[in-house]
């Protein structure tokens, strides 16, 4: 498929009260063994700023609430990836209702959360929210990268997790930041990672893009800049066969697709509103990408709605 014909188009497929409802930064991630895209947590502006616990399953199109006992407690800008090789959902850190950061680690499976508890010993990333993780397909382990520290610090640290425990990775990288979108490239057999912002202020958005494989990091030249964003979807579409990247805070309106040369635009029907804060995952049995809510801008007027985008 040539990128001249490629072309893309947003469907509604849940609004208002038939889903999760008003939210953004939630966790969100699709478990390929239960064909279900789960959504976590997240914050709701219009109460006040509060946050959530809970746990939604979109199954087939329409979305469940699933009772879970224990649970992950109310959090925001935490991150979850789908584990291919221990087949779950991995969730790490966040921020709580009373601005603390977590260095918690859980697992969903099967409509139950269970709290990873390594060794005493063991040690693992420093609590922080708003950063990226995506699962290494080709080594079978989770990759975390950056975040906010307490303090407000950008992180830049990099860390992999095998199912059994985090491990830091040494070496050069990306410049510390937070917001950044990362998702697996199987065409690359490696992670992407893309933009993101140094403060909360936006004094420094970056639109670079990195590769990380074999433990390694690497920087694509620079037909992968682009113009600077954060807080913006990043994931295959495996009907396309192309990685999919979405505006975000800063970004100019509509999608890129990554070429074999340089990240570019896609046609794409109706051009969505602007989404933030708002994770974008595969989902099989919807054959498309799917995303729910999100914010026009920080902090800024929230959406309720569960879109798909199929290629055409």
């Amino acid at each position: 498929m040539s990128n001249d014909s490629l072309a893309f188009q947003w469907e509604v497929i849940a609004q208002g009260g038939e889903g999760p409802g008003v939210r953004s930064r939630h966790c969100f991630a699709h478990d390929h063994e239960m064909r279900a895209t789960i959504l976590v947590g997240g914050i709701i502006w219009q109460r006040g700023g509060t946050l959530h616990s809970d746990t939604w399953e979109l199954r087939n199109g329409a979305w469940h609430w699933i009772d879970c006992t224990p649970a992950p407690p109310a959090r925001h800008r935490g991150a979850m990836v789908y584990d291919a090789v221990r087949g779950g959902c991995l969730l790490f850190g966040g921020q709580g209702s009373l601005g603390q950061m977590f260095d918690d680690t859980w697992y969903y499976s099967r409509q139950c959360w269970r709290r990873w508890r390594g060794r005493w010993f063991a040690s693992g990333p420093a609590p922080r929210c708003g950063h990226a993780l995506a699962f290494d397909e080709e080594a079978g382990v989770a990759v975390l990268f950056g975040g906010i520290a307490k303090g407000d610090v950008s992180l830049g640290d990099t860390w992999m997790f095998d199912g059994a425990r985090w491990q830091g990775v040494s070496g050069p990288g990306p410049d510390a930041r937070r917001y950044a979108a990362f998702a697996y490239d199987p065409v690359l057999s490696s992670c992407v990672l893309h933009g993101g912002s140094e403060d909360d202020q936006g004094r420094r958005q970056f639109g670079d893009t990195w590769l990380f494989r074999a433990g390694v990091w690497s920087r694509l030249p620079g037909g992968f800049d682009t113009d600077c964003r954060d807080d913006h979807g990043l994931a295959y579409h495996y009907a396309a066969a192309r990685l999919v990247m979405l505006d975000g805070l800063g970004g100019r309106r509509g999608i890129l697709v990554r070429e074999p040369n340089a990240w570019r635009p896609a046609t794409v029907t109706p051009l969505h509103p602007r989404h933030q804060c708002a994770p974008l995952v595969w989902d099989t049995a919807l054959n498309g990408l799917v995303l729910h809510g999100g914010e026009a801008c920080h902090g800024g007027p929230q959406m309720d709605a569960t879109l798909v985008l199929r290629s055409q």
